[in-house]
Formats: C-alpha cells, structure tokens, sequence
C-alpha cells in the first residue's frame, strides 16, 4: 500500500531538471547539498513552515515535475536571496522559482483551482495607477509578508492580511480591494512600516483606498456597522 511519501520511478520526469537548467542557463541548483541553509534563512518559511526551499529543489532534482508545479513555494518566494547567501554551494532558489512558475504556466499547471483563475479582463490595469497617485510606495511592495506577520488585526482575524490587500492593490482586483474590509478596520499601529523592509505606507494606502471605495460609490461594510451599533449600545453615560 503506498503512502503520501511515496513515489513510483515511472511518476519521474528525468528531464525535469535539465530543462530548467537550460532556462536558468546554469546548472548551479544541481550542486544542491539538501544541508538546509536556505530553509533556515527563508523569510517566507518564517511566516509559513510548509513553505521549504530545500524540499523544492530536491523535488526538481528527482524529477518530481506535478509536485513542484502544484507547490506555492515557487509562487510565494519574496526573492530575498537570503538563501543565496547562506547556501555553501551558491544556488540560487529564487532563479529556480521564476524558472519553475513560468514553467508551470506555460504547462497550465497553476496552482490555483480552476474556479479560482481570474482572467485578465477582470483586472483594472487604472486601479494600481490610481493609488499610486496617491501613494507611490504601493508598487514598491514584493509581498514579503514582514506586515502580515507584525498586524496587530491579524491577532484576531487570520484573515485580515495586509500582504493579500496590497497584493490585490497591484495585482489590479479593483473590486475585491475596494469590498475588502481590512480597509476600514486598519488601526494605524505603524508596525507594519516600521518592518516593512521597502517602507511601504501601508496605512496611507488604506486611506487612500477607502477614498476611491466613496468615489466609486461602494458603502461603507454592513458588518462593521452592525459592530459599531453593538459598540455604541453597550457604552455607559457618565
């Protein structure tokens, strides 16, 4: 009976490996040791424990093609190059997972389900640029994840992530970013900037994006105004 870790040699892609050298236009990743310097550096692993370079370029090594091109390792990877420069061997994880991601989607093997897929229509190319009228850091932002992991509202709400609405922002999900309620219950803490490694204004972009929600006629979520309400009938007059 097979396991989850388990694999047949027939599921193997020998090629694998080599075609992805020939896109790098080295063979560097081979030289892979598989001693766990790059996962013990990864800013991503920091945030993520599934997230594990090391295990990536072993797959690729094997030849594990469909494993690799259904892991969001090489989708999430901040290109820090913090593994570069603790790797013995000089290989550079953050060229095998551009390599790997564009393989992946000229392969149709993205990592998203299908009903997930956003077509290119759907995104407003002059949203970002309306933002970044406003706020020109946004575009600065490599989805490093240093604002999630210090988000006061990530505490109480795992799904309040300042990383996913900036990326939202850029990736130009107009409508999804304008209906998005991290907008309205961002506190200002100033956490997020002071580790933001490329001193994105985080919370100038959420006024900035709470000002074009008026403009564009979205209203105010109705579940904070239930909250609100609640709030306001549980405060004692003096």
């Amino acid at each position: 009976m097979m396991t989850e870790r388990e694999v047949l040699v027939n599921q193997l892609d020998g090629e694998f490996k080599h075609r992805i050298a020939e896109r790098m236009g080295n063979r560097d990743f081979m030289h892979c040791l598989a001693c766990g310097s790059c996962s013990a550096s990864c800013p991503v692993r920091k945030l993520e424990e599934k997230y594990n370079p090391r295990r990536i370029i072993r797959m690729a090594i094997l030849g594990m093609k469909e494993e690799v091109y259904r892991s969001e390792f090489v989708w999430m990877c901040s290109y820090h190059s913090t593994c570069l420069k603790r790797c013995p061997q000089g290989v550079n994880i953050g060229a095998v997972a551009d390599v790997v991601s564009r393989m992946a989607e000229e392969a149709k093997r993205q990592k998203v389900e299908p009903a997930d897929v956003i077509e290119a229509e759907e995104l407003d190319r002059g949203f970002k640029r309306r933002v970044i009228a406003e706020v020109a850091e946004v575009g600065r932002c490599f989805t490093c994840g240093s604002c999630t992991a210090v988000c006061p509202e990530q505490l109480f709400d795992p799904t309040k992530d300042p990383r996913r609405f900036i990326r939202l922002v850029n990736l130009g999900l107009r409508d999804e970013a304008l209906a998005d309620e991290f907008k309205d219950i961002c506190a200002t803490h100033y956490r997020c900037l002071s580790r933001c490694p490329q001193g994105v204004q985080i919370s100038q972009i959420m006024s900035a994006i709470k000002e074009l929600a008026i403009e564009d006629g979205y209203s105010y979520p109705e579940s904070l105004v239930e909250l609100e309400r609640g709030e306001a009938g549980t405060m004692k007059t003096v």
